[in-house]
């Protein structure tokens, strides 16, 4: 609860810091200002529009990517559990997968529910029969070789987990992080556009701040769409009220996206959080204390039994088996379910001994490093489980209708403009044939 309220007040600092610039600027300069902060709005937007829609909209459906494969593929992912059946002992579930697959199992990923498969990552010496990723596709989606559902109460394997549909979620993935070009081109484009949205949200809710700040009316009309009336002031409503109420999560996926794409910005994070993001997934695990010596390996189910009983927390356990007689044994515990934090509490056992080689639990880490170690839930929505989900879910779709009202009312102006510039050229002339028409009728009449 306290790393909680933490992260609210940490997110209200970034909301205070231009709310009090701009408040400064209308005591002062608050013509100049508004009118400033409107026109770096309008032009930073019409110019990365397209690309913020694009990421926004490929965003949203990434929101809830494994519930979507998970249902289109209920069959493969699920099974039905026979009364008081136990899964297989790890230790029989390897060679069995190994034997069948023709590799080295690297990994297992153990799902938090009892009826769901297990999934298997198999490492193959030689190339023939794995899964081909498409083109430009980022190779750490290969490190772990290939993955496999395997039913953990009878051992057998239901194939790869790149079905078509996985596989078009990893092309949308793809399509959010880099624009489908190559990898470095789209980090910087899709980088730089994030950064430019958080400019457009922070100018946005400058504008949005009423002008009348004492009266209470004002303040109520900004957050609320009013119907029936002209369908310009409902898309200004639409931009200007629902931008407003996803502020606090737009806010945070912008600040967030930028740290995968752009090395300096993950160095500045790492100053301000005081630790490096992503460090500790990149890490290089600790290698075995007793390689070497005529030691037995544990059992794998030992390892498990070890991380039961020093993390508390329930989840997804995920255990990365050693490559070779140096490697330890990594014992992971991602936290899953309705309400629950997504932290990640790591310890490395010492292969042959079962000695706690190193500890990251994620309560007894400094704010920094938790803050460092949510990056990716925090980007997905995945913080606070399927609560945040949902919340990211309606601010994607909020955030992917943004771009466009806001060329709607672009368009719009842009009209009003010419059609105004017009009319007056039109009274300009006006005048002019008026009297013409006079002196005629005058002359006429004289005459």
């Amino acid at each position: 609860m306290l790393f909680c309220i933490q992260i609210i007040f940490a997110t209200l600092i970034f909301i205070a810091i231009p709310s009090i610039l701009y408040l400064f600027g209308r005591a002062f300069i608050p013509r100049f200002f508004r009118r400033f902060a409107y026109e770096v709005h309008l032009w930073l937007g019409v110019a990365s529009s397209l690309i913020l829609f694009i990421v926004c909209l490929s965003g949203t459906a990434l929101t809830f990517k494994t519930e979507i494969i998970q249902f289109i593929e209920r069959e493969r992912y699920y099974v039905d559990v026979p009364f008081g059946a136990q899964p297989k002992r790890l230790e029989e579930l390897v060679p069995l997968v190994e034997e069948t697959e023709k590799g080295k199992v690297v990994r297992v990923l153990i799902p938090a529910r009892v009826d769901q498969n297990w999934i298997f990552n198999v490492k193959k010496d030689s190339p023939k029969g794995v899964t081909k990723l498409p083109a430009r596709m980022p190779a750490i989606h290969a490190m772990l070789g290939t993955a496999y559902i395997v039913n953990p109460y009878t051992g057998e394997s239901l194939g790869e987990q790149r079905s078509k549909t996985y596989m078009f979620f990893m092309m949308l993935t793809f399509l959010h992080r880099f624009l489908l070009l190559d990898i470095r081109t789209g980090q910087i484009i899709v980088g730089s556009a994030t950064l430019i949205f958080l400019v457009l949200v922070i100018g946005g809710f400058c504008l949005w701040l009423p002008a009348k700040l004492r009266v209470l009316k004002s303040w109520l009309s900004g957050c609320k769409i009013q119907f029936g009336k002209s369908w310009m002031k409902f898309f200004y409503d639409m931009h200007n009220t629902l931008g407003f109420y996803a502020l606090i999560p737009v806010v945070i996926m912008a600040l967030t996206g930028p740290i995968i794409s752009f090395t300096w910005y993950r160095s500045f994070a790492a100053q301000v959080i005081g630790a490096k993001p992503l460090g500790k997934a990149l890490e290089k695990p600790v290698p075995s204390k007793n390689s070497g010596k005529e030691l037995t390996r544990l059992s794998w189910d030992d390892f498990i039994k070890k991380g039961d009983e020093l993390i508390a927390r329930k989840g997804i356990t995920r255990l990365v088996l050693p490559q070779s007689a140096e490697g330890s044994v990594t014992f992971q515990r991602i936290g899953s379910g309705w309400c629950s934090i997504a932290a990640t509490d790591k310890i490395q056992f010492d292969q042959y001994t079962g000695e706690v080689l190193k500890s990251d639990l994620f309560n007894e880490m400094p704010f920094g490093e938790k803050v460092a170690s949510l990056i990716f839930p925090l980007h997905n929505g995945e913080i606070f489980g399927t609560v945040s989900k949902v919340i990211y879910f309606i601010t994607c779709l909020i955030a992917t209708s943004l771009p466009i009202t806001g060329l709607i009312l672009w368009s719009r102006k842009l009209k009003s403009r010419y059609t105004k510039n017009k009319k007056n050229k039109q009274s300009k002339d006006l005048p002019i044939k008026t009297d013409e028409k006079l002196r005629a009728t005058a002359f006429a009449l004289t005459d």
